[in-house]
This record gives C-alpha cells, sequence and structure tokens, in this order.
C-alpha cells in the first residue's frame, strides 16, 4: 500500500468512527435520558401517581442502563484503537474474575451462575485488559438474555489448538423470558472484536428450548 492509500484509508476510517460516534451521541445516548423523562411525564399525569420507591427504581433503571451503554461504546472506540500489549496469562482467572463480579447481577436477574470443571491452568499470550473486559461482557450479554430462574454453565475447555471459553444456558422448567436489561450491541461488538484481534473469533446461538449459548475461542500457544 502506497503512503498516499495508507492516509486515505486513515481518513476512512476516521470518518467511520466520527459517523459511528454521532450515531451513538444521537440515539443509545439519549435514549435513557428520553426514558426517564416519559416516566416522570407519566408520573405526573396519571390520577394517582407512581409510588416514590417505584419511581426511584425505573429512573435508576434507565440510568444504570445508559451508563452500560456508554462504557460499553468507550471500550470498544478504546479496543479498536489501542496497541495489543501482550501477555502470558490464564484465562481462568479471568474467567472467574468475570464470573464474581456478575454474582450480584446474576441474582438481582434470577440467573444462577456455575464455574464448569476446567484444566489446571488455560495459558495464553494476550492483552490482559482487553481480554478481561470482553469476557465480562461476554457473560453479561449472556446474563442479559438467560431467562429466569435458568443456570449459567461458564467453563474454559481445551481444544486440539485453540482454548474456547463457553458460556451456556441451562434453562429451568420454571424458567421465564425476561427484557434485556440493557442494549448490548457495543458490548457483544467489543467480544467480536477482541476475539477477532487476538487471532480468534465469536460465536452466539440462541435456540428455543435450549437457551443462549456463547464462544470466545482464542488460539493456544504451540509446543516448540
Amino acid at each position: 500500500m502506497s503512503h498516499a492509500d495508507a492516509h486515505t484509508a486513515s481518513d476512512g476510517d476516521a470518518a467511520e468512527q466520527l459517523r459511528e460516534a454521532l450515531r451513538f451521541l444521537s440515539h443509545d445516548a439519549r435514549e435513557g435520558h428520553a426514558s426517564t423523562l416519559a416516566l416522570l411525564e407519566l408520573h405526573r399525569a396519571r390520577a394517582e401517581p407512581v409510588a416514590a420507591n417505584e419511581l426511584a427504581k425505573g429512573i435508576e433503571r434507565n440510568a444504570r442502563r445508559s451508563l452500560a451503554r456508554i462504557d460499553d461504546f468507550v471500550a470498544f472506540a478504546l479496543a479498536r484503537s489501542q496497541p495489543l500489549n501482550a501477555e502470558e496469562l490464564d484465562l481462568l482467572d479471568l474467567l472467574f474474575d468475570a464470573v464474581a463480579e456478575a454474582w450480584h447481577a446474576g441474582n438481582e436477574r434470577g440467573v444462577r451462575l456455575r464455574v464448569a470443571d476446567a484444566p489446571d491452568e488455560a495459558v495464553l499470550q494476550a492483552d490482559r485488559g482487553l481480554l478481561r473486559s470482553a469476557i465480562g461482557r461476554l457473560l453479561r450479554h449472556a446474563l442479559d438474555r438467560a431467562r429466569r430462574g435458568s443456570e449459567l454453565v461458564c467453563a474454559v475447555r481445551e481444544l486440539p489448538q485453540t482454548w474456547s471459553v463457553e458460556v451456556d444456558e441451562v434453562p429451568s422448567s420454571a424458567a421465564a423470558a425476561q427484557s434485556p436489561a440493557a442494549d448490548a450491541q457495543h458490548g457483544w461488538a467489543l467480544v467480536e472484536l477482541v476475539a477477532r484481534r487476538m487471532g480468534g473469533a465469536a460465536s452466539r446461538w440462541d435456540e428455543p428450548g435450549l437457551g443462549v449459548r456463547l464462544r470466545v475461542t482464542l488460539p493456544r500457544p504451540q509446543m516448540r
């Protein structure tokens, strides 16, 4: 690629990033505030106003949703632009950290989290910060879509040439579908981006009766 071509490609990337930022600011970043205003207007218009604690819960829910979207967008933008800082790490440590951080959210959503049996270690070369962020959002994506009363089984599997980070929903007989806690557009985009930048891939399924299934595969170090 010539210097002129590289410059044109860079300008194109910058323009696309600007368009994406404007789309986010004009829609996603405003949606939570618009929902809060609509909730307050409904509260004022009703003959019997919503109880104060219910109103507070609605405002808190909208605020958390907005913050999650902003965090996801910022993390995605950083993951796309910052250079990789590879180091040796253990995937199991990152998975256990992500499960611990998601435990409270799981309880609120009525979803149980469990870590399946795993190898003693799952070592690879990767950017710790980016991969930690991706695994955390992988788990949150599963929580947002899991049915209340179900269980999420989290695991690291050893495949012939890759490590596979897996999250599988095990629906219970009483499991009920629930609306996503947040729009995870940039959250899942971050998972895909980080996996791709590290030479792997991300995939997801949500099959009726089988629940949510998420995978991130990452290359294992080759034995010398």
